[in-house]
Formats: C-alpha cells, sequence, structure tokens
C-alpha cells in the first residue's frame, strides 16, 4: 500500500504513524529486520527445491550439496530466531514508548480542558480514552510493522514460485483483486462495530464510574437492582456488537483460505500434469507447491493486520477528537502579568452563557475595591456561583468583560490570573493521599513548618494530632475517612497555604453541624483578613458585616448595599432575611 492510499484509508493511524519521524533510528532498525525475517522463509524454500532437484538426478547428483546445505539451513534458523526475537522486541518496545507518550499526552489534555468541554464528558468515557482506546490503538502500531513486512515475504514466495513456474505464478497472482476486495468489505464493516463498540464500553465505564462514586446514594435509596439492570442492559448492547465484529472477523479468514484452497487445488492439478510429462522437475513442484501454500500465510496475516488496523483508526479517531480540542488561552493580544490585587475588581455588564442555551447571567455590573468582603446572595440557580467561576476564567464569559485593576482578565496570562484566587467550597474535594500532601497542593514550594503553621490557623492541629500518623494520615477517596468540619479545616489550611489575595468562600459552612461549624467559621475569620472575599451563602445571617451584599434572581443582579442599607428599605434581602428569622 502506498503513502497516499494509506493516509486515504487511516487518516487517523497517519497521524500515529507522523509519531515514528521522532523515532527514526529504532524505526529503521526494525524495518531491516523485518527485511531479514521475510527473506528467511523464501530462501528456505529455495534451498528445499536445491535439495529436491539433485536428488531426483540420482547417480549423477553432486555430494557436495549435501555437505554445505546442512550448514546453510542450521545458519539461517539462528539468523531467523535471532532476527525475529529483536524484530519483535524492538518493534513492541516501540509501541508501548509511542503509546505512553500518548497516554501522557491525553491525561495532560484532560487537565487543561476548560470546564464548558469537561461538562460535557462523562468521567467514564474519559477513563475509557486512556485505558480502552489506547490498548486497541498500541495493537494498531504494533500491527503497522506486520503490514510492512509480510508484503516482502508474499513477494520473496512469489519470486520463488515464479522461478519454478512463470506461468502459473502469473495465474495465481489473478486472484489478488478478489482478495483485495474481501480485505475492504471486512474492513468496513468491522472498523463500523469498532466504534459502536468503543462508545458502548464509555457508557460501561461511565455507569461503573458513577456507581462506585455514589456509593452511599446506591445503597441508600437500593438502587442496585436498577443499576444492576443497567449494566446488563448495555453490556448486552456491547456483547452483541462485539459477536457480530467476531463473527465478520472470522469469516475472513476461512474466507482467504477457501480462495487459496481452490486455486492450490487447481495449481497442483495442473502442475502435476506438467511434471509427469516432463515439463516440470520433481524439485520445480515441489519448490512451486511449498511457495504457493506459503505465501497464503502472509495474506491471512495482512487481512488480520487491516482488521486490527480498522479497529485502531476508529479509536485513534475518539483519541484526536479530544486532542484536537480548542483549550482556553487567553483571548487578548497582551499577556499582561499579575502577582496581587492593588485597586480592585469591575464586573461591566457581564453574560454567561452555558452549552443547551441557559443565560447562568444576564448583564451583570458591580465593582470590588480590594480587601472588601463581598456577600453573595439569593435563590439557587440565580448565578452566584457563575459569578465567581469567571473570575478565574473557569467559563468564557459569552459578553462584557471583568477587569482587575484596569486591566481585562482575557488578557491575563491564565496561571497568573488564577494563582490570584484560593477556594474553600461547600463539596470540599480532597485527594486519595495524606493529608500534608493534600495541603501541600496550595503551594507545593512550601515548607513542613508552613504547613503546620496553616494547620494551626485552620483550626485542624488539634484533630490531626489524635490521628495514629499526623499529617501522614491517608484520608481516603474523596476524604472519606475524615468527618465534613475535618475535611473543610484541612480545605481551609491549604488556602491559608497558598496565602492568595482573592478568597472565594462557596457555602463554605453549609453542611456542617453547629460544633464544626463554630469551628470552621473562627478559622475563616483569620483566613479572610487582609484579603478580598466573595462569599456566597444561603445562611443570611452570616453575611451581615459584608462590605457589600448583591442579591441575585434568575441571573440578574437586582440589588446591592450593606446590610443597614437592605434592611432599612423594602427589598428583596430583607424578605429573604424575614423568612430565616
Amino acid at each position: 500500500m502506498s503513502l497516499r492510499k494509506f493516509t486515504l484509508a487511516y487518516p487517523a493511524l497517519s497521524r500515529l504513524v507522523a509519531r515514528f519521524a521522532s523515532y527514526r533510528a529504532q524505526v529503521g532498525l526494525i524495518l531491516f529486520l523485518g527485511l531479514i525475517v521475510s527473506a528467511i522463509q523464501p530462501a528456505t524454500v529455495r534451498v528445499s527445491e536445491k535439495m529436491i532437484s539433485e536428488i531426483q538426478k540420482g547417480q549423477s547428483m553432486d555430494p557436495s550439496v549435501f555437505r554445505w546445505i546442512p550448514f546453510l539451513l542450521i545458519g539461517l534458523f539462528i539468523l531467523s530466531g535471532s532476527a525475529k526475537y529483536l524484530y519483535n522486541s524492538l518493534r513492541r518496545t516501540l509501541s508501548e514508548t509511542i503509546i505512553g507518550r500518548y497516554r501522557e499526552e491525553l491525561y495532560q489534555k484532560y487537565l487543561a480542558l476548560p470546564l464548558v468541554s469537561l461538562d460535557k464528558k462523562r468521567t467514564g468515557e474519559l477513563l475509557a480514552g486512556l485505558q480502552n482506546d489506547l490498548t486497541m490503538i498500541s495493537t494498531g502500531i504494533d500491527t503497522l510493522s506486520v503490514v510492512l513486512k509480510e508484503p516482502f515475504t508474499f513477494i520473496g514466495l512469489m519470486a520463488v514460485a515464479f522461478y519454478c513456474e512463470w506461468r502459473l505464478t502469473l495465474v495465481t497472482l489473478l486472484v489478488a483483486p478478489l482478495v483485495a476486495l474481501l480485505f475492504s468489505k471486512t474492513g468496513s464493516a468491522v472498523k463500523r462495530y469498532s466504534v459502536k463498540n468503543l462508545e458502548t464500553f464509555s457508557d460501561l465505564m461511565a455507569l461503573s464510574q458513577e456507581s462506585l462514586v455514589g456509593s452511599r446514594v446506591v445503597k441508600v435509596f437500593g438502587l442496585e437492582p436498577r443499576l444492576g439492570k443497567q449494566f446488563a442492559e448495555i453490556q448486552n448492547r456491547y456483547l452483541n456488537t462485539v459477536k457480530k465484529s467476531i463473527r465478520v472477523q472470522e469469516l475472513a479468514t476461512p474466507l482467504v483460505e477457501l480462495v487459496g484452497a481452490l486455486l492450490v487445488a487447481g495449481v497442483v492439478f495442473y502442475a502435476g500434469t506438467q511434471a509427469a510429462q516432463g515439463n516440470l522437475t520433481s524439485g520445480q513442484l515441489v519448490g512451486f507447491i511449498i511457495a504457493i501454500g506459503l505465501a497464503q500465510m502472509p495474506i491471512k496475516e495482512l487481512n488480520n493486520s487491516f482488521l486490527k488496523l480498522k479497529n485502531a483508526e476508529a479509536a485513534a479517531e475518539r483519541l484526536f477528537k479530544v486532542l484536537d480540542e480548542p483549550l482556553l488561552e487567553p483571548l487578548g493580544t497582551r499577556k499582561n502579568q499579575i502577582r496581587s490585587l492593588r485597586e480592585g475588581i469591575q464586573f461591566d455588564q457581564v453574560s454567561l452563557m452555558y452549552p443547551g442555551g441557559k443565560k447562568a447571567l444576564d448583564r451583570v455590573s458591580f465593582q470590588v475595591r480590594e480587601g472588601e468582603t463581598i456577600a453573595l446572595v439569593g435563590p439557587s440557580g440565580s448565578g452566584k456561583t457563575s459569578v465567581v467561576n469567571l473570575l478565574p476564567r473557569l467559563y468564557e464569559i459569552s459578553e462584557g468583560d471583568i477587569r482587575i485593576d484596569g486591566s481585562s482578565i482575557r488578557d491575563f496570562e491564565l496561571g497568573d490570573l488564577r494563582a490570584l484566587f484560593g477556594f474553600v467550597t461547600q463539596d470540599t474535594f480532597l485527594f486519595h493521599d495524606t493529608i500534608y500532601k493534600n495541603i501541600l497542593y496550595g503551594n507545593p514550594q512550601a515548607s513542613l513548618s508552613d504547613v503546620e503553621k496553616a494547620c494551626a490557623l485552620a483550626c485542624c492541629s488539634e484533630f490531626i494530632e489524635k490521628l495514629p500518623k499526623g499529617l501522614d494520615t491517608v484520608v481516603g477517596d474523596r476524604g472519606v475517612m475524615l468527618s465534613g468540619g475535618e475535611r473543610q479545616r484541612v480545605a481551609i489550611a491549604r488556602a491559608f497555604l497558598r496565602n492568595a489575595p482573592i478568597l472565594v468562600l462557596d457555602e463554605a459552612t453549609s453542611n456542617l453541624d453547629s460544633r464544626s461549624e463554630a469551628i470552621v467559621q473562627k478559622a475563616l475569620q483569620e483566613l479572610v483578613v487582609g484579603r478580598t472575599t466573595f462569599m456566597i451563602a444561603h445562611r443570611l445571617s452570616t453575611v451581615r458585616s459584608a462590605s457589600q451584599i448583591l442579591f441575585f434572581e434568575n441571573g440578574k443582579l437586582l440589588e446591592s448595599g450593606n446590610h443597614e442599607e437592605l434592611t432599612s428599605r423594602p427589598s428583596h434581602y430583607r424578605d429573604a432575611l424575614s423568612l430565616q428569622v
């Protein structure tokens, strides 16, 4: 297959092949070893033909031939074994190396994708990309060497057959278009089923991941039978498609073998007739039959390889679909550096439209001076969290602009912008790691004494000291080994260590009992000192001391002012406050 034809037939795999350019030396050596392996079989057939021809001579045969042929055969087998070992070892190592690079690249892409892209995907689907898709691509890359090697084996065997009987060899080659048609039809069907397999496997992974993460909800609501049935239904869809793919793949091999058997039967009949008439020697007849028979093996290997390539092509298309997704980059022409907040933050007619057409914010405008505490209040879904998500560009503004110290947030380098913020949220996320490591994520360069100081400020030294391993205690998946209040205090310690000038508190105490809330509130009071703070709260008693209170509803900012201003006149805030008294 020419490079152009391969590119047209396998566009996604062609992109994978381009990665081989970084490994020219290894690829060259693998191809050289592949050529040696391909040449051994035809050479062995040629030696066999020579030996049989000498035996046919009877008394007039040359005895010296049988002195050097055994050593030649031993040498060929030693060369073949050595070349095969090096060839297979190198190609598999190269395949795993390239897949490892893609796995790392894909993981980095997952980390870099904006939330608007991640929100559209299921975690199980992303995990399937790292696991199943890359495994299939690895098989495809490994198969490429077979596609490059086997044609040379076939050509070598056909050359021996041509040497023994050129007319029959030409007749044999007439079936090549039929074999190519079989390859094409089975390959198209396999790719079609492979696409469905990958999608259904992603569904399985997604349901498995959600069921495990939400195991408490599953058990509390008795969802085991329903989820088990749902899993079985998806599994059956997956198995049905796999079975169809298997039938197509396995049908291709006997069809190719049938074509080959019919051809060999006809050739043997004709060649036997010619040998009986003295037009073909026994050595030529045997050499021709062996060469034609062995030539079926590279054809079958090529057929299997093309089917694997179709599977790999489907997986590669999914891989590059993710890798080609646009990343969130600074949109302005300048890349201003920023390390602190000096003046303030301004929202200017800011709107946010989520995918699907939902308008989360509608022309919101307000100003925040450095050092102020801003309380965002209002009913659920009113746009409060959307406001703080826009500040570090977790989502992109649909209309309007946000300026920090007079410059648009689009003009700041993204890493610098996000370094300005520390977050403590209602749904505290802790990694399955030690308390020390989880706190250190706030500032990886911090020392042990810095971490211990942050723990003291966050009021978590007391419970940490009671743990058998202290800071080295592993918190479990999502921090399950700690209580809700303890997780919040670890998150606050992480925010202390980050020491960012802008702090976001998103319902940081809403799920805590009274004692835990009192401890966390004490820590938060220490944390907000000297920082510009955005506080999202449903419990309005916690926002009385805020510099500004912004009341949102249906994505719109309805009113703003401090507690005294908003309670001294009729207001949405006063109405909401009266309902909580």
